[in-house]
């Protein structure tokens, strides 16, 4: 008997990783098949959709209401498909506050719950953390720490390393890493793959790299995510920027320095070996709150992986194009520095685990569902 499972991701990473992991399921069990939520790379993959999950990706508390209508509709179309087909489990993937409220229905109907990338509410909702061990019957993770921390609160957990590492490596493999004009140091700019991030990260970033190209004279790369129209990005063409879309690993490690919006995009430039200075701003509100929230003293993967600050932080009103020139004109004119940072990305890229993260992800759970599933077969 072929398992059936519903696969849920809300967001364009949740996405890349929900398709490496569906398509490893599928090379073991070519039977298996999938429906839920999820982007192009998942269909591809073969996810039978039911709901889209493009148009759902929100940055920080307050914008959730923005798009709470898709939200519930998401929830609906994804319940009652659930209650029609009769998964033999559902695999959520990140998206804590969005899959919070879907769990709790699908552990009510009694589908089992495989949490896929772990929410990191871990991060800033304790409670929250302890429900999702209450209801999953596994969660597999992307880092060592937070397996110890659901297995502490009494959850089925394992690691299976970071899938980020295949991506990388493959990207590498397949371009050498790309030169630049006339050997000129290159700064690389990541303002997020949202509308909301690029629009209040881009400003900044864009008149510090224009002002630290003149000063150095750098070559500034900007890498643009899937689906950002033209207008976000002013007066890169002025300023004589390159854009850079699809495999941009090669471009990204060939860099001396990048400016990077804080999620994913930190540990691809880890991954690449490129020192990096890590910006996030959001709504006031959002801020606030989170501010009273979260529970660890940095935001971004690479130094809360590390356990320390190895790259700079800047938050809020620090995300201004003087402070983001000051910084980076330290890092490029310390070479020790610059050399320090080099080193300890490295420490963090072993933090992620060897290549194979979606494959051993695909292990586990079969290992889990398929005894169970037959069980429930020769029960019904």
């Amino acid at each position: 008997m072929g398992l059936n499972l519903l696969i849920s991701a809300g967001e364009a990473s949740g996405d890349l990783h929900g398709a490496r992991l569906l398509a490893a399921l599928k090379r073991r069990r070519p039977g298996l098949t999938a429906f839920g939520m999820g982007g192009e790379r998942l269909e591809s993959a073969g996810l039978d959709r039911v709901a889209r999950s493009e148009s759902l990706s929100v940055v920080g508390i307050s914008e959730v209401f923005e798009k709470l209508p898709a939200l519930w509709r998401a929830i609906r179309l994804l319940r009652d498909a659930a209650r029609r087909s009769r998964p033999d489990a559902a695999i959520l993937i990140d998206f804590p506050d969005f899959h919070g409220r879907l769990a709790r229905i699908l552990h009510r109907d009694r589908v089992p719950l495989v949490y896929y990338v772990s929410p990191q509410v871990w991060a800033w909702r304790s409670g929250r953390a302890r429900g999702i061990a209450r209801m999953a019957r596994l969660i597999v993770t992307l880092f060592p720490f937070e397996a110890e921390i659901y297995r502490r609160l009494g959850a089925d957990a394992v690691c299976a390393g970071h899938p980020l590492v295949d991506d990388v490596r493959e990207g590498l493999a397949s371009l050498p890493p790309a030169s630049t004009a006339g050997g000129r140091r290159r700064l690389v700019l990541m303002p997020g793959s949202r509308v909301g991030e690029v629009r209040r990260h881009w400003a900044p970033m864009a008149a510090a790299a224009a002002a630290l190209a003149r000063r150095f004279d750098l070559e500034v790369v900007v890498i643009r995510a899937p689906g950002l129209a033209d207008a976000l990005f002013g007066g890169a063409a002025e300023s004589g920027f390159a854009f850079v879309s699809g495999n941009h690993y090669p471009d990204l490690a060939a860099a001396d320095l990048a400016f990077v919006a804080s999620g994913t995009a930190t540990l691809e430039a880890a991954l690449c070996g490129v020192p990096m200075i890590v910006v996030y701003k959001t709504s006031a509100a959002s801020f606030a709150i989170g501010k009273r929230l979260i529970r660890v003293p940095w935001i971004s993967l690479v130094n809360i992986v590390a356990g320390e600050e190895v790259v700079p932080e800047l938050l809020q009103d620090q995300v201004n194009a003087t402070r983001l020139e000051m910084e980076a004109a330290e890092l490029l004119e310390d070479p020790a520095r610059h050399a320090r940072m080099r080193a300890s990305l490295a420490r963090v890229e072993g933090q992620l685990g060897p290549p194979g993260g979606s494959e051993r992800a695909a292990d586990a759970i079969l290992e889990i569902l398929e005894p169970e599933a037959r069980r429930r077969s020769v029960g019904r």
